[in-house]
């Protein structure tokens, strides 16, 4: 088996949960969302960030319980020993969101490409996967250099878009918009925005200091995202009308065309940096959750193998990348994206239930941090978190729910020979 190599410190860990969480969202899904939530945009971005910061602090203690990489995969297995289906069929599900997050966001990519170059969607889409593909082969370091530098840029596009929007005279009307219905189906749709974080645990093996840092990259991520989500959202609704918003392909852009549009041309060039970080993120982390599962015995032997020099999992990068590239045939950004948030949104209940039922059967485990606020051994945080997302995952449409019952009948389906095999040995 393949060692991954031990090379980021704070920084870098916060730059990537910044830049996978940045490019995810708010370049993507703030149309679709604007369409559901209208001038209360910003309302339903600070209540995503509530669930997602609530269970950022359960893959924070259960980070520093096992700093290795496979996350949620790993959690499940040692919270749930007996349930030997149960690891295989979460980390395949956890591969078929984050493989659909990553179409997603390739998807979003080639919408603002297309105003550069004319070629067609699928074209640019599948030109950023495979972008990714040779960033990640190359190395984790070189990989982190150039993800410091894309989050810098995406960051300062949102900032321009912040001060442009301030200075709307439609800002006033903005903040005192009374929240209504649609702020919640549009949190729920805007969780795909937060989509990023938990995958900094699939880094543990790859950070200096996981016990210290991953709990502070975590939190730290949320909290920076989450102030430019809630001041971006203002400023794009104070600038261009929701339904506006919500046909466009590119949403930013379009807004900053009212108030600055001198600044159209390179929001474009930030949005293509934002989408095409968040591309070749999640292709990092995706891969590490294969290369662990294929540890564990629930995936092919081959994704266990790194690169002899550049310590790579080379086998697993470019199976994330073509799952990437099938769901591209899946639908808009919309519907990929809420497909994703609401298998993300079962992981993250999945996270918190184990963190509940570790307190219990391994109360005197090591944990470098610790959720406060426990009664009776049981955080109250985690229990608050597991709520809101519970209510967050009944707020999809339909049509949803369906792609993700078929997405784990598919999970389980690819995971039951290994679990097979292991039986009979």
């Amino acid at each position: 088996m393949g060692e991954l190599r031990r090379s980021l410190g704070l920084t870098g860990l916060t730059f990537y949960g910044i830049g996978l969480i940045l490019g995810a969202g708010i370049y993507s899904i703030l149309g679709p969302a604007a369409g559901i939530a209208g001038d209360a945009l910003w309302m339903s971005f600070l209540l995503a960030s509530v669930a997602a910061l609530l269970t950022g602090l359960s893959y924070a203690e259960l980070a520093t319980m096992f700093p290795r990489a496979g996350a949620e995969y790993v959690y499940a297995r040692a919270a749930w020993p007996k349930w030997t289906w149960l690891p295989g069929t979460l980390g395949w599900l956890l591969v078929l969101a984050a493989c659909s997050s990553m179409a997603a966001v390739a998807e979003a990519f080639a919408g603002y490409a297309a105003r550069v170059v004319d070629l067609p969607a699928w074209l640019l889409a599948g030109a950023v996967i495979a972008l990714a593909v040779g960033i990640n082969i190359v190395g984790i370091v070189e990989a982190n250099w150039a993800n410091v530098a894309f989050t810098l840029i995406e960051a300062g596009g949102l900032v321009a878009v912040i001060v442009v929007g301030v200075r709307s005279a439609e800002m006033p009307r903005v903040l005192a918009t009374p929240p209504h219905g649609g702020v919640l189906a549009g949190a729920s749709l805007i969780f795909f925005a937060y989509l990023g974080f938990e995958e900094l645990a699939n880094l543990a093996e790859e950070a200096r200091d996981p016990g210290r840092d991953l709990p502070r990259a975590i939190l730290i991520s949320v909290a920076v995202t989450t102030t430019l989500y809630v001041l971006v959202a203002m400023a794009a609704v104070a600038l261009l009308d929701p339904a506006a918003l919500a046909s466009s392909s590119s949403p930013l852009a379009d807004a900053i065309q009212v108030g600055a549009p001198r600044l159209v041309a390179a929001l474009d060039a930030v949005a293509l940096f934002a989408t095409a970080n968040t591309v070749f993120i999640t292709v990092t982390a995706t891969s590490r959750l294969l290369l662990s599962m294929s540890r564990g015995g629930d995936a092919p032997a081959l994704l266990a193998r790194t690169h002899q020099r550049r310590h790579t999992p080379v086998p697993a990068i470019l199976v994330s990348a073509i799952g990437a590239a099938l769901f591209l045939t899946a639908g808009g950004v919309a519907i990929i994206g809420s497909v994703a948030s609401l298998l993300a949104l079962a992981a993250f209940a999945m996270v918190d239930l184990a963190l509940i039922r570790l307190r219990r059967t391994q109360p005197q485990a090591s944990r470098s941090f610790r959720v406060p606020m426990a009664v009776a051994g049981i955080p109250l945080p985690t229990l608050l978190g597991l709520a809101v997302v519970v209510i967050l995952m009944t707020r999809f449409p339909p049509r949803v729910y369906l792609i993700a019952a078929i997405a784990c009948l598919t999970a389980f389906a690819i995971q039951a020979p290994f679990l097979v095999r292991r039986r009979l040995r």
